[in-house]
């Protein structure tokens, strides 16, 4: 008898103990996915927030060139790419909320970057795009989704910190656009804003006459603005502006000459081999005699570039006489 009581103790005390230590095995290995899973949103959380706080600098857009948004757009997206392949690549056997928040993040977070990405330099290769707020709009977004999903995240995280064997890594407030509201009012919003930057986001090609002056200097300017000139060979020193942000190569100039009758006295065409962004070029005239006592014009045009955005100030006139001896 007191063996057979001997024994069920046995039996019972061995139950006990292994149920405690498959407990206890079950509770460390649920810890050590727990704190794998941590260690990756740790990596995720801070290559979002280096992307995040460069895609905010992109957003500003008012002294940015294509180059410099093409190359941190895509540093961008690649910090995203890496986040989201973390997470895919995480214990598959680890079923928890916070991943599946985190994971919701990180994949609405790439979706809208790519969408972002794709669009503004469809809006820049084509201004007057149709319809390019609407995938703007569905980038933003997208990205709003991801923010509120990795909210949630942090909070689920924070309060589940103090579960034993839990070792919780920095994770960072990380936030690309916040809870917008309206996405379409933040589409038209940063269209506009794109549209007006001068940083040659947009590539701009655009010509102009900035003024032109008589050689040898006027002696007199009349009331109906027309120069009195010396009685002389009359040339036209004329500055030439780009005012793009591009190099416009092989610009054509076109001087017409003509007396008060309407008749040509004059005819020049010639050729600028290179104007840079933002550079003014002097061209002279052909040096001519023209008649005295007679009103003439010197109009000059510059013949337009491909895509040229203005052409107003492709034109220019000016007129001066040489006053009639006596």
């Amino acid at each position: 008898m007191k063996n057979s009581v001997k024994n069920i103790l046995l039996i019972v005390f061995v139950s006990i103990v292994s149920t405690l230590g498959y407990q206890y095995y079950q509770n460390y290995s649920e810890a050590r996915l727990f704190n794998n899973f941590l260690e990756s949103a740790a990596l995720v959380s801070s290559l979002h927030l280096e992307a995040s706080e460069d895609f905010k600098n992109i957003l500003d857009f008012s002294e940015i060139s294509r180059e410099e948004f093409e190359n941190k757009i895509s540093k961008v997206v690649s910090n995203s790419k890496e986040a989201y392949e973390i997470i895919n690549n995480t214990d598959s056997s680890l079923t928890l909320k916070e991943k599946e928040l985190l994971s919701l993040a990180t994949s609405y977070w790439l979706q809208g970057l790519e969408m972002f990405e794709v669009s503004i330099i469809t809006l820049i290769d084509n201004p007057n795009s149709e319809k390019i707020q609407d995938s703007i709009a569905q980038s933003i977004s997208d990205l709003s989704i991801g923010d509120r999903s990795y909210s949630e995240f942090l909070f689920l995280i924070k309060q589940n910190a103090t579960s034993e064997g839990t070792f919780l890594p920095i994770l960072y407030e990380v936030e690309y656009v916040g809870l917008e509201d309206n996405s379409f009012r933040f589409a038209d919003l940063l269209v506009d804003k794109a549209k007006s930057s001068t940083g040659g986001l947009f590539l701009r090609r655009n010509l102009s006459i900035s003024g032109a002056e008589f050689n040898p200097i006027p002696i007199a300017t009349t009331e109906e603005d027309y120069s009195v000139l010396l009685n002389d060979k009359i040339e036209l020193q004329i500055v030439l502006t780009n005012e793009g942000n591009v190099d416009v190569f092989d610009v054509v100039i076109l001087i017409l000459v003509t007396d008060e009758y309407g008749e040509t006295v004059h005819e020049q065409q010639s050729k600028i081999d290179k104007i840079g962004p933002q550079e003014s070029r002097i061209f002279y005239s052909d040096a001519i005699n023209i008649e005295t006592g007679v009103l003439h014009e010197w109009f000059i045009k510059l013949e337009e570039v491909e895509k040229e955005d203005n052409l107003n100030d492709n034109l220019y006139s000016i007129f001066g006489f040489i006053p009639p001896e006596g």
